[in-house]
């Protein structure tokens, strides 16, 4: 009898909500309910052990012990698939499951699939993995759609456990990664080109082959009418923070913003702050943190009465290989905290 490992986090464990997201990796004396119901959809031909849990800020404050204990766990039980979730649009939980799976297919060689709702900042670097041993079905937003999830995370369970390699994703269901194959068609690459032209002046339905991202349109903000007046905030992507890190930042792929306070500076030392970033050599920037905060250049305008006032702390998050969808929600958290706090403008950092 083949086996599977259910991993969830806190919520779905039972355990509790946002007061227990501070638990560590642990099982369950049991299967919690979302396991349950896998159970019943996979049938008495897979075994399905007592659930995995782990607590959503535990694993994004303390990843690298989160990882461990998590690949401990799994390389135990020696499942020939691992389930995560479903997170629906749960960001923290859904960054946990694709991180979590990566971690199954790359350092363990285990088939892993998670689901969750397509506008889940977790889908877009579940895609810059293309892992073509991680699948990610799509969910509804809320957990009103369950049901449907673990129907979908089981039926592709069973097919790989029973030897079957899984089809495109337009067939199976899952969210595609990018991952192209070469297929025989019996046609050119011009010969389908031109029947997609037709079909497309035809008012036709048609896939493409290779389909592009869409970028978001961002309308540029309106000046400011008077800039003297203004509470400016300082914002980077440069990497700069206090010297040891104390957040855990990683060189790339953070999913996490922190802010550090510089209300009682004038600038900013070499030995109290350091760059951490995996997009350039950080040495510069650790000899001379002021290129990536420019602290001192602000005071300085501050006083000559360019502006009124300087938010005493700034935002950082390392953006090497940040994913889209990950930094649009970063940008829309820091600059709701921002406008809360009345800041009426932001100096945006480039590195």
């Amino acid at each position: 009898m083949k086996r599977v490992v259910h991993v969830v986090n806190q919520f779905f464990a039972g355990i509790g909500g946002e007061d227990k997201a501070d638990v560590g990796v642990g099982t369950l004396d049991t299967l919690s309910g979302p396991s349950r119901g896998l159970e019943r959809i996979l049938g008495d031909q897979v075994e399905l052990p007592p659930t995995l849990y782990f607590g959503d800020n535990y694993f994004h404050q303390e990843p690298e012990e989160a990882r461990a204990a998590l690949l401990r766990e799994i390389k135990a039980l020696e499942p020939a698939v691992v389930l995560l979730g479903p997170a629906f649009n749960s960001g923290r939980y859904g960054v946990a499951c694709v991180e979590i799976g990566r971690m199954a297919t790359t350092e363990l060689g285990i088939t892993a699939i998670t689901a969750m709702h397509p506008e889940n900042p977790a889908v877009e670097t579940y895609r810059s993995y293309q892992d073509s041993q991680l699948f990610l079905m799509p969910t509804t937003e809320t957990v009103a759609g369950m049901n449907q999830a673990l129907q979908a995370m089981a039926q592709l369970t069973l097919k790989i456990l029973d030897g079957q390699e899984p089809g495109p994703a337009s067939d199976e269901g899952y969210l595609p990664r990018g991952i192209r194959r070469r297929q025989r068609t019996g046609q050119t690459g011009a010969e389908r080109a031109i029947a997609m032209l037709q079909r497309k002046l035809a008012g036709e339905p048609f896939t493409t082959e290779i389909p592009m991202q869409a970028w978001d349109r961002v309308t540029p903000a309106q000046p400011l009418d008077n800039p003297s007046r203004a509470k400016i905030a300082l914002v980077t992507t440069s990497g700069v923070v206090p010297w040891g890190n104390p957040d855990g930042f990683k060189t790339f792929r953070n999913t996490y913003w922190r802010k550090y306070a510089i209300g009682e500076l004038e600038t900013m030392e070499p030995g109290v702050w350091e760059a951490v970033h995996g997009g350039y050599n950080v040495a510069n920037m650790n000899a001379n943190p002021l290129y990536g905060v420019p602290l001192d250049a602000l005071r300085k305008l501050q006083l000559e009465g360019e502006f009124e006032g300087l938010y005493p702390a700034y935002y950082v998050i390392p953006g090497n290989q940040g994913s889209p969808a990950e930094m649009k929600r970063v940008g829309q958290e820091i600059a709701a905290e921002l406008k809360a706090n009345q800041v009426d403008g932001v100096l945006l950092v480039s590195t």
